[in-house]
């Protein structure tokens, strides 16, 4: 009868160590973001993405429909070579970029802060 309880407070101790693990991630995250300095890179839109962001099932869309929230991410091609950086935008910054576009991507460590259309 004593292993039931044990094995319960274990599984919650990994998961709040998990939990905290994560939190703790993405706070280094931000931080280093915010003292990142603003960089600019000539590139190119590789490839553009839209996709649902709920976190409901099917049956509880289906009896109370909710307005889908959308993550749109952009990927960027650097134009002198090198890896493709992936950044997520908003709706107005997504819908005014087309695939093949060319022009200078400004970010700030992993945050997005602009693209300039030549």
């Amino acid at each position: 009868m004593s292993k039931m309880p044990l094995f319960f407070i274990a599984v919650v101790a990994v998961i709040i160590v998990a939990a905290s693990f994560r939190f703790v991630q993405q706070r280094r995250q931000n931080a280093e973001n915010d003292a990142a300095p603003v960089m600019e890179r000539s590139v190119l839109v590789a490839t553009k993405r839209e996709s649902p962001t709920t976190d409901r099932r099917s049956r509880q869309r289906q009896v109370t429909p909710v307005e889908d929230i959308m993550r749109y991410e952009v990927w960027f091609r650097p134009q002198s070579g090198g890896l493709e950086l992936k950044m997520r935008v908003t709706a107005e910054q997504y819908h005014s970029m087309s695939v093949g576009d060319k022009g200078m991507l400004q970010y700030k460590g992993t945050r997005f802060v602009g693209f300039i259309p030549e």
